[in-house]
């Protein structure tokens, strides 16, 4: 029953947004529009250029951490997203998925440039120095931990990622469990707003 509920829920708030009279803030995802999270950063790409969050500007920019050996989170969301970028349609020129690695050391321009853009060619990898990595995971409130066991490194880290508006301000968290339908709807609601 749960689940029916859960679809219904869905698909009445696609069709709303879809046409464009969803009651505001009725997102999926957790509103934190009040809280600072995220800001400006630079890091470099999987083709070695320097990228900057400004520069999406004007576009709803959805961003994750996590790492190219991680077996299930990263491609799980990385394979969701591709998912949302095709039931975007038109509005897939409007968004932009950024993928940041917790695990620079490891996961090289050469590794990132085969990765990430393997699911949507418009994706785009970021990594930085280690430091710039922890500083923007503290930025984005995102946990991890390197740890080595048994001559393997093993990376924990957090499952959600964030929405950015247009504007450049982060607005909504997006737990892990979303569908991507649910993230769909909720990238349209701000493409809209612009």
């Amino acid at each position: 029953m749960r689940c029916n509920l859960i679809a219904f829920y869905s698909l009445l708030t696609l069709l709303l947004s879809a046409l464009g009279i969803a009651p505001a803030n009725a997102y999926f995802g957790k509103d934190v529009s009040a809280q600072h999270i995220g800001g400006a950063f630079q890091l470099t790409d999987q083709n070695g250029q320097r990228r900057s969050l400004k520069e999406f500007q004007g576009k709803v920019v959805t961003i994750f951490f996590g790492y190219t050996r991680c077996p299930d989170v990263c491609p799980t969301t990385l394979w969701r997203m591709a998912q949302v970028m095709k039931l975007l349609g038109p509005d897939a020129d409007k968004a932009q998925v950024l993928w940041v690695t917790v695990d620079p050391a490891r996961d090289t321009q050469a590794i990132l440039h085969n990765y990430v853009p393997a699911f949507n060619p418009k994706f785009v990898a970021l990594r930085g120095t280690p430091a710039q990595t922890e500083a923007l995971a503290k930025a984005f409130d995102v946990g991890y931990q390197i740890l080595k066991y048994k001559g393997n490194f093993l990376v924990d880290h957090s499952a959600y990622g964030y929405l950015i508006d247009p504007a450049g301000k982060t607005r909504l968290k997006l737990p892990y469990d979303m569908t991507a339908e649910q993230i769909a709807a909720d990238i349209r609601t701000f493409v809209r707003q612009d």
